[in-house]
């Protein structure tokens, strides 16, 4: 990418090392406005556009503080069936995105189809950030896990990250990606129905990702120096929205990690977890060293901070 400015942030395939460690050196900067709980003029006459497509928490939230903290306003649906694409008229996805240009500087996409967000950055002129596309990618979702992992270890050359959970999912198919540009270990720990999908397995190949698969965290335990964990029986990504709750079935002690565990673990290891959980870490866990699941709260909108401003221009 080299140059921001403009441009769209639709997949982290293609990101040479040296734009994430920009994004990571700009982030740093942001941090000090978080942890002041202040707020900056810096992109005060720029407008942020959230076109939600599937609901969200922590990805939809942390956009807005990012936006807001930077003196920047807040447009947009964050639930389609409030909007003429979801209701009764299922307006097309190119012409709800042709509107909202009109109305935003930067779009911010969630949808359930893959590709969705590239199809909207095909039609618009301003820049398009994917926050999740069915099955696809979360690139934004792997760019702050990285920095994470950065600011908590102090390094990410050649760590050793445990993916442990169902790895057909968006954010697990771009964490990877990241972790190949700084020679880290990934190991893939899933059942055998959940594992990581041939086609990403090929592209970690070509990227030069060093990898292996297994079939329970016991395995690998002593090893890792991040312990990345995602639930193993999420809800589908391929719909708008789910409004009953099924019964989901406990998680495998295979893939989960509890208080016994870490006490077998490295004493430095760190837990984290994209969130929601459910069973997979208990709450006993928390308030162990190692937890570092809220703490990417705060990283994640360090990292959309800067992304926001990379894109519109205006990074310090």
């Amino acid at each position: 990418m080299h140059s921001f400015e403009g441009k769209d942030f639709i997949s982290l395939k293609g990101v040479p090392r040296a734009d994430i460690e920009l994004i990571f050196e700009v982030a740093s900067q942001m941090e000090a406005i978080l942890n002041a709980r202040k707020r900056t003029a810096l992109l005060h006459d720029k407008l942020l556009g959230l076109m939600f497509f599937q609901v969200s928490t922590r990805t939809r939230t942390s956009f807005e503080s990012a936006m807001q903290r930077l003196g920047g306003g807040v447009v947009g649906f964050v639930d389609p069936k409030t909007t003429r694409a979801g209701d009764y008229y299922a307006e097309s996805l190119e012409d709800t995105v042709r509107m909202m240009e009109n109305y935003a500087d930067v779009l911010v996409i969630r949808h359930h189809q893959d590709g969705a967000p590239a199809a909207a950055a095909s039609v618009t002129d301003v820049p398009v950030i994917n926050a999740g596309d069915g099955y696809n990618e979360h690139p934004t979702q792997a760019l702050l896990d990285l920095y994470t992992m950065h600011r908590e270890k102090g390094y990410l050359e050649g760590l050793k990250v445990g993916l442990v959970g169902d790895l057909n999912l968006r954010g697990t198919h771009s964490l990877p990606l990241g972790l190949a540009r700084f020679q880290a270990k990934a190991y893939f720990v899933a059942p055998q129905d959940a594992r990581m999908p041939k086609p990403w397995l090929d592209e970690f190949d070509q990227l030069g990702l060093d990898y292996e698969q297994v079939d329970s965290i016991e395995e690998v335990l002593p090893d890792l120096d991040v312990i990345y964990l995602v639930g193993t029986n999420p809800p589908s990504y391929h719909v708008a929205r789910e409004d009953a709750r099924a019964d989901r079935p406990e998680t495998d002690s295979a893939y989960r990690v509890d208080r016994e565990k870490l006490a077998r673990a490295k004493s430095n290891v760190i837990i984290m977890h994209p969130l929601p959980r459910k069973d997979e870490i208990p709450t006993e866990v928390d308030s162990h060293a190692a937890a570092r699941y809220f703490v990417q709260a705060t990283y994640g909108v360090a990292i959309r901070m800067a992304l926001l401003a990379l894109l519109l221009g205006k990074a310090p």
